[in-house]
């Protein structure tokens, strides 16, 4: 049985436990402890229930039983929030069935790797009252946040490079030249394993393409061109080439694989693919078929320019750097999938302007869903939340944000 059955099985069988939980809390018991929580006084079974809820919290039984029918968590996220709408408007305010639809709502964003919002929704459940075995599963979690945040705190602000470099902005007409960097020896490319990168990378763009929509930018059209880097011997030894090698050792890397495609240099190329394709905006990608730390060199502002308009001065930034690309280090395997999904997609976020949020120390609990911060299970989990479309061109007002965000 493949794992997708499997996880899907064990999503069904967590969802109906759920269910019988809420159903049965709408039919409250004799024993003292179930009785101090159950605000209609007057029930006394299962269909007296139903029935006295239905007719004093009209809107709040609709959206509960709507919940009950939803089979898709986008559905059940969208339910749960109309049932505790419906809750505030009517004043529902029976702990036990509230406290369900949190801890319901706590597993989704945990199945999502959404652990901060599992974390607050777990926490409106202890309110409601408190039970030993969540306050230990919210310790557990936070011992987890604490593992994958690190770096949270190396920065103390936001760098945003939009308008810079060859890719100024995801919008427009995007040329993508996907280098597979092949050595012949520990990083190496079969027919089989491009093609499967470069559905990924499609799916990628669907996702992007979907994102900017949000945010009225409907435009993007994205070009990919690609090409294979091999025969040089610079590229026999690419595991020495990390996230954490030095400035020349990855820049000599680099000009060998433009080297293997005839290249001068990054700019060059890129350059090229834009001219041939007639695009507004370029992306390199080099890919090595294993896993390391990806990273991503990017373009900042090169020179400034003050202007007096209409009476005031104002400083404009200008770039003509055009040496940016994405070093996308992860192996393609069926079992990584959803991990070069988030790499590509969070890379390429990099190139057009976009800041990391997880090294951030005030972030912690900020855009904690933005494909820049925290790793979603799936990338449909992720989102692009005002300050990434702010850094790529997608929003022109500068969001609010706890830290300060620099143009450079």
């Amino acid at each position: 049985m493949s794992s997708k059955i499997i996880s899907n099985l064990f999503c069904f069988f967590a969802f109906l436990c759920v269910l019988l939980l809420l159903q049965t809390e709408f039919s409250p018991t004799t024993s003292n402890h179930e009785k101090e929580y159950v605000t209609i006084d007057e029930l006394s079974d299962k269909k007296d229930a139903h029935k006295a809820i239905k007719e004093r919290f009209p809107k709040f039984y609709a959206a509960y039983k709507k919940l009950q029918s939803q089979t898709t968590d986008e559905n059940r996220m969208a339910a749960i929030e109309d049932a505790f709408s419906a809750a505030k408007s009517e004043g529902f305010n029976d702990p036990k069935i509230l406290r369900s639809i949190h801890l319901f709502e706590a597993q989704i964003h945990q199945d999502r790797w959404h652990f901060v919002y599992a974390i607050e929704s777990l926490k409106l459940a202890q309110e409601l009252y408190f039970e030993q075995k969540i306050a230990s599963h919210i310790k557990k979690l936070r011992r987890h946040l604490s593992q994958v945040e690190s770096e949270r705190g190396l920065n103390d602000s936001y760098i945003a490079t939009k308008y810079s470099g060859p890719a100024k902005q995801l919008k427009g007409k995007v040329v993508v030249a996907y280098v597979y960097v092949d050595d012949g020896i520990n990083t190496r490319w079969s027919n089989k394993t491009r093609h499967r990168t470069e559905k990924v990378l499609e799916l990628v763009q669907d996702w992007q393409a979907n994102a900017a929509r949000e945010y009225g930018v409907n435009d993007i059209n994205f070009v990919n061109r690609s090409f294979i880097a091999r025969k040089n011997p610079m590229l026999k030894a690419p595991r020495t080439i990390s996230f954490e090698s030095n400035g020349e050792d990855i820049e000599q890397y680099v000009a060998s694989v433009m080297a293997s495609l005839g290249e001068k240099n990054v700019g060059d190329f890129i350059e090229k693919q834009i001219k041939a394709e007639g695009a507004d905006q370029g992306v390199v990608i080099l890919h090595v078929n294993f896993n390391q730390r990806s990273f991503a060199q990017r373009c900042g502002y090169t020179h400034m320019k003050k202007s007096r308009i209409n009476g005031k001065y104002q400083t404009r930034y200008f770039s003509q750097c055009n040496n940016e690309y994405v070093m996308l280090m992860e192996q393609v395997k069926r079992n990584r999938w959803d991990k070069m999904h988030y790499a590509q997609a969070h890379e390429m976020m990099h190139v057009f302007g976009a800041a990391d949020l997880y090294n951030i120390k005030n972030a912690s609990d900020f855009a904690v869903t933005d494909i820049m911060n925290f790793q979603s299970k799936s990338l449909d989990y992720s989102q692009v939340e005002p300050i990434t479309a702010y850094a790529i061109g997608w929003l022109e007002e500068k969001p609010i944000a706890p830290f300060i965000i620099i143009e450079k």
